[in-house]
């Protein structure tokens, strides 16, 4: 796929591998030319990565060629993967050879108060300037597999840098650079993140433990102390005094709450109608043609929102192959703006409290709706297929949490579903339903209930 015109020239070449938590991620590969390898082979760059990438089929997104800061003609391409095991058919498609990248492993071990990542893996350059040979290209190159003639093979690796950059969710970084014609590098990466939400539990037990001791030894002085008076009462030859007893104790109250961040799922808050976005695109794709079942539709879409499929294979997915760009569109259009929505997040603006959103769903799509609909004054977005994880998993209300510096105390989360709302009421978070009507008396609902915005200026949703 990569096949590149090299002879006394400088052609860098990068391989980035992002993962995710669950050992999904993305490959993205950027190319450089310097002024020589471009003049060595003028329609280089209307020949690379065109025929394969540019195909919606293949699942890889492409950069068109563009001159960057050092006068050189970059350009780049990406592609997610949904494990391990597919990383390795993604890298294969770099050098079409299934043994450039090999054995690459994920490990993700949980502990109390810590998550440890490790990566590993093989890369070869072994095969050199042979890696960039295509048959169909050297036809279409006049005859020479790199499009020029190259005395000197050496000469011409040397003109090559190849770096392979590994990223791991906790932001940890690593890059190896390695040389063409190198045999096979073993590749190990290893990151830690601690847990802030463990290590607080952990110093709560203790601090309980402590309090639990402090308890007993104030029981026990206290009973010593009572058994004293009692001795002291019976005798005839001490003076009686009077005993105080306190019979009153103020029982420790939480912290006080103070709303410091209003979070909304736009996908039925700001956004109608409020039905679950699969069952709103089975709907859609069997009314043109579509003979997929709900559940491997509802499967699909879970995983585009985490990011592992992008929208033209969703709609490939789901049997329609029109246009998926038009598609997409199609599909937006359903969605109209909650009446209220836009004046409940100017009112929120005035009060100088700030709005966040939280969703599961295609990033192009979110973003298309709040362009399309008109959404304005929203601080944060934080979208399911960016952080690849979805409500109700406590990951994503961390990555809430963390982009916005707002503890889950001082937050309140307004949503149409209330799994979303379980989850977010048991990290701490203050929460209120969304629904068109009120429920009976006898319902006892978990969370609190409003049917309208003009609600929350009339009432505090309950914690």
């Amino acid at each position: 796929m990569l096949v590149l015109g090299l002879a006394a020239c400088q052609v860098d070449i990068e391989v980035g591998i992002g993962f995710n938590e669950d050992g999904s991620g993305l490959v993205t590969v950027d190319v450089a030319l310097d002024e020589e390898a471009v003049a060595l082979a003028p329609d280089i760059t209307s020949l690379l990565l065109i025929d394969d990438i540019e195909d919606p089929a293949s699942g890889w997104s492409y950069n068109d060629p563009r001159i960057d800061e050092e006068g050189r003609t970059s350009f780049s391409a990406s592609k997610p993967f949904g494990s391990p095991e597919q990383l390795e058919s993604v890298l294969a498609e770099i050098f079409g050879a299934d043994d450039v990248f090999r054995d690459f492993t994920f490990e993700r071990a949980t502990s109390f108060a810590q998550t440890d990542y490790r990566v590993t893996g093989v890369v070869d350059l072994s095969k050199g300037m042979d890696l960039f040979t295509d048959p169909q290209l050297t036809e279409r190159l006049g005859g020479e597999p790199l499009g020029q003639p190259i005395p000197d093979l050496a000469a011409a690796q040397a003109g090559v840098a190849v770096r392979l950059v590994l990223d791991l969710p906790v932001g940890a970084e690593q890059e190896e650079t390695l040389e063409l014609g190198q045999g096979a590098v073993g590749i190990e990466m290893t990151a830690q993140e601690e847990s802030g939400t463990a290590l607080t539990l952990r110093w709560v037990a203790w601090a309980a433990f402590a309090l639990l001791g402090l308890s007993v030894l104030i029981a026990v002085a206290g009973y010593l102390l009572e058994r004293r008076n009692r001795r002291r009462s019976t005798d005839p030859t001490v003076a009686q005094e009077p005993v105080v007893r306190s019979t009153s104790s103020a029982a420790a109250q939480p912290p006080a709450r103070r709303l410091r961040l209003v979070v909304l799922n736009p996908l039925g808050v700001l956004f109608e109608p409020p039905d679950e976005p699969s069952r709103l695109l089975a709907s859609f794709a069997a009314e043109r043609g579509s003979e997929v079942d709900d559940e491997s539709v509802e499967q699909l879409y879970n995983q585009a929102v985490l990011g592992r499929v992008t929208p033209a294979e969703l709609w490939v997915g789901l049997g329609l192959n029109d246009d998926p760009t038009e598609l997409s569109e199609q599909y937006l259009d359903q969605y109209t703006v909650r009446s209220g929505a836009r004046d409940f997040v100017a009112e929120m603006a005035r009060r100088e409290l700030p709005v966040a959103c939280i969703t599961n769903d295609i990033a192009s799509w979110s973003s298309a709706l709040r362009d399309r609909l008109q959404i304005t004054g929203v601080d944060t977005w934080i979208v399911s297929s960016e952080v690849g994880v979805c409500m109700p998993a406590p990951g994503i209300y961390e990555a809430l949490r963390r982009t916005t510096a707002v503890s889950y105390e001082n937050a309140l989360l307004v949503d149409v579903r209330s799994g979303h709302l379980d989850a977010a009421h048991a990290l701490g978070m203050s929460t209120a339903l969304l629904a068109d009507s009120r429920p009976q008396e006898e319902e006892a609902p978990s969370h609190a209930v409003v049917t309208s915005f003009s609600d929350f200026f009339r009432r505090r949703p309950r914690a």
